[in-house]
């Protein structure tokens, strides 16, 4: 069960935010995985946030890993109480290997004012991930911001240290725990073209701080990347980082955004957003 969004009644609609694609592209989205289409199946449900938010204008956007875009639909003004989920199977058609060349991605779910109707930048949705083989299910949930543009909107892009905008990263990836197996998701969302690539450090480091390794990521704009900490560091050094080790993520070139999971034997896993500084 994904954590459950915090209910607000202190929002109204922003008339302004249909009047912010010219300045700042796609403004407000909310990027979540689209995880290896040969294992799982990736599907989201919008959902409002705010009590006074009527409809949700909106309009779901695939890209492949490496950057490129896969698919688009306009989902229409939904009403407050819809329940339609979208399923990213059947938004990329029959082949989702063709359609997604990279074997996963990412997906943005986006405003799309062509029929009208109110945001208030809160917008929020579900996203809920199966397992093809095993049936395990996870799910978690996020709400949109404005990504890697350097016009700021009230407090978009957010800064979590300092005010906006926010064009760097700093996460941590907790390393693998009673034998289960961490993995992470680097999305690099862009509200306007920004960088082409990004220079995504990831740094292990032991328990007292100290670092172990560093290797070097160059994540496409509009791409993705998913990794383990065994593939990019190797065994022998994972060990040294044991019993506390953690991997800090940093990018001072642009704002990713990540999420993380835990791989049980293949069989079950746990996947949600990754806090950062």
């Amino acid at each position: 069960m994904a954590h459950a969004n915090v209910e607000r009644n202190d929002l109204v609609p922003d008339t302004r935010i249909p009047d912010l694609e010219g300045l700042m592209g796609k403004g407000y989205l909310i990027p979540a995985p689209v995880l290896p289409v040969n294992r799982f199946r990736s599907i989201v449900l919008p959902t409002p946030m705010a009590t006074r938010q009527a409809d949700l204008p909106t309009a779901l956007v695939v890209y492949d890993a490496s950057g490129r875009q896969a698919a688009r639909r306009f989902l229409g003004r939904l009403p407050r109480c819809h329940a339609i989920a979208i399923d990213v199977d059947e938004l990329l058609a029959t082949d989702a290997t063709h359609a997604l060349p990279s074997g996963y991605g990412h997906m943005e779910l986006i405003y799309d004012f062509r029929d009208g109707g109110g945001a208030d930048g809160w917008l929020h949705a579900l996203f809920r991930y199966h397992d093809r083989q095993g049936m395990h299910a996870a799910e978690t949930s996020f709400g949109a911001h404005i990504f890697n543009t350097v016009i700021t909107y009230r407090s978009e892009p957010q800064s979590y240290s300092g005010p906006p905008p926010g064009l760097s990263t700093r996460l941590f990836l907790r390393l693998d725990i009673d034998g289960r197996e961490a993995f992470c998701q680097l999305i690099y969302p862009a509200s306007t073209p920004w960088h082409q690539n990004s220079s995504t450090a990831l740094i292990l480091h032991d328990s007292t701080g100290s670092e172990i390794a560093r290797e070097v990521a160059r994540i496409p704009c509009s791409g993705s990347l998913l990794w383990r900490p065994r593939e990019i560091f190797g065994r022998s050094r994972l060990t040294l980082a044991s019993g506390g080790g953690y991997v800090l993520v940093r990018d001072l070139t642009c704002r990713l955004f990540g999420y993380q999971g835990l791989c049980e034997r293949e069989q079950a896993f746990s996947l949600d957003d990754m806090f950062g500084f």
